[in-house]
C-alpha cells in the first residue's frame, strides 16, 4: 500500500486518511463591524444595528458535543485518524492596537486553513474574533511540520475599519457612511476555495478577497491555475462542492452561467434547500429565542466526502440523500442539530490533512 506524506491533499474527494475536527468551545461571538459585515446576508433580518443576543445556551453546546461524538465514530469506523485543536472552554478577550474582541469557538477548521499538497496554509481571517484562533492549532501544525510538512501563513490584515471593502454588503442593502481613506488588505478564508488538483476556484465578492487570490497565485506559482468565481458572499461550500471528477453538488440558487465554463459540462446534482416544515429541528431549536442563525438553509449541502463514493450528510436531508443514492454515491446520515446557529456543516467542521491523492489536472 502506497504511503502518502503526513500532509497530503489535492482535492475534496479522494480517500480520506486523516482529518482535523473542530471543537464547539466556546459558543460566543463579538458583534463588532467585522462580525456584522461577514455575516451580513444572514444577520440583516435581525436588525443588526440594534445588537444581538448571541450567547447560545449550554444545551446547544452539549447537544453539539453529542452530535460530534457520532461524527467521530463514523470517521473512526471508516479508518480515518482524527486530530483536535486545543480545547478552550472560557471566553478569552483579545486585542490589537486597533480593536478588541472576544474569541469565538474553534469548530470550523476549514475556514482558517487550506491544505495544498503537503503544505498547510493559514488564511487571514476577516473576523476579529478569529484573529488568534489559529493558535489553538499550533501544536498540531508543529508536529506536522516536524514530520516534513510545509507550513505557511498568508499576511494578516490589521482589520482596521478602513481595511474592509464594504461594497458587497452595501450592494445588498447595508446603510453606512462612506469610509474615509479606505486601504484594503488581504482577507479571506480557506472555505472560499475549491481545490480540484491543478485548478482552484476562488470565490470573491470584494477587493479583500481579490488581494488574497492574487497572493495565492503568486505563492503557488504556475503549477496551479486559480480562477475567480462570483457565486456568494464568502464561503463557497454551501453553494458548490465537487464530489468526484465530473460530478458537482450545486445549490439550486446558483445559476448555471455563474459556474466556471470548464465546470458547466460536469454532471450536476442540484441541491434543494429544505422548507421550514421539512427541517423542524433547525427551527424548534431557536423557537422563542433571538439567537441568530449564522448559516442559511443551504448549509445542508455542506457534506464531507470520505472518498469518491461515501459522503457524510445531515440526517434530515432526505431529498439530498435520495439524490446521492440515485447518482451512485453512498450517503452516510449523521445528526447535526445546530449547524445553522454555529455557522457550518460537516465540510466546514473538518480540515483534510491527508487524502490518498496526487496532483493532477481534471480539465485537460
Amino acid at each position: 500500500m502506497k504511503e502518502y506524506p503526513v500532509v497530503n491533499s489535492h482535492n475534496h474527494w479522494d480517500k480520506l486518511e486523516e482529518v482535523i475536527l473542530g471543537i464547539p468551545y466556546h459558543l460566543d461571538y463579538d458583534t463588532d463591524i467585522s462580525f456584522r459585515l461577514f455575516f451580513y446576508l444572514n444577520l440583516r433580518q435581525y436588525g443588526i444595528a440594534k445588537g444581538l443576543n448571541i450567547k447560545p445556551s449550554n444545551q446547544i453546546r452539549d447537544e453539539s458535543l453529542e452530535d460530534i461524538k457520532v461524527l467521530e465514530k463514523i470517521l473512526k469506523d471508516e479508518g480515518v485518524i482524527i486530530k483536535r485543536p486545543t480545547e478552550m472552554t472560557e471566553v478569552m478577550e483579545t486585542k490589537s492596537p486597533w480593536w478588541e474582541a472576544h474569541m469565538g469557538h474553534a469548530l470550523m477548521s476549514r475556514d482558517l486553513f487550506i491544505v495544498v499538497g503537503n503544505e498547510i496554509i493559514e488564511t487571514p481571517p476577516q473576523l476579529r474574533s478569529r484573529y488568534f484562533e489559529r493558535d489553538l492549532y499550533n501544536e498540531l501544525f508543529t508536529e506536522y511540520f516536524k514530520q516534513g510538512a510545509k507550513w505557511t501563513a498568508v499576511p494578516k490584515s490589521r482589520l482596521m475599519d478602513r481595511n474592509f471593502d464594504y461594497s458587497y454588503a452595501i450592494e445588498n442593502g447595508l446603510q453606512m457612511e462612506p469610509q474615509k481613506a479606505p486601504f484594503y488588505e488581504i482577507m479571506f478564508d480557506g472555505a472560499q476555495i475549491l481545490r480540484m488538483g491543478k485548478d482552484m476556484f476562488f470565490n470573491c465578492s470584494n477587493e479583500n478577497h481579490r488581494l488574497g487570490m492574487m497572493w495565492m497565485q503568486r505563492h503557488l506559482g504556475d503549477r496551479y491555475n486559480i480562477q475567480e468565481v462570483n457565486i456568494t458572499d464568502s464561503h463557497i461550500d454551501g453553494m458548490v462542492l465537487p464530489l468526484k471528477p465530473g460530478v458537482l453538488l450545486v445549490n439550486r440558487l446558483v445559476k448555471l452561467e455563474q459556474l466556471p465554463e470548464k465546470l458547466r459540462n460536469w454532471k450536476i446534482i442540484w441541491y434543494e434547500p429544505l422548507e421550514k416544515t421539512e427541517a423542524v429541528s433547525w427551527y424548534d431549536d431557536v423557537k422563542g429565542s433571538d439567537i441568530p442563525l449564522l448559516a442559511s438553509e443551504s448549509i445542508g449541502m455542506n457534506v464531507l466526502s470520505l472518498d469518491d463514493k461515501k459522503v457524510i450528510v445531515q440526517d434530515i436531508q432526505k431529498p439530498l440523500i435520495k439524490a446521492l443514492q440515485e447518482n451512485g454515491f453512498e450517503p452516510i446520515p449523521c445528526r447535526w442539530r445546530h449547524g445553522r446557529i454555529l455557522g457550518g456543516g460537516f465540510h466546514c467542521m473538518t480540515l483534510d490533512i491527508r487524502r490518498q491523492s496526487k496532483l493532477e489536472s481534471y480539465f485537460d
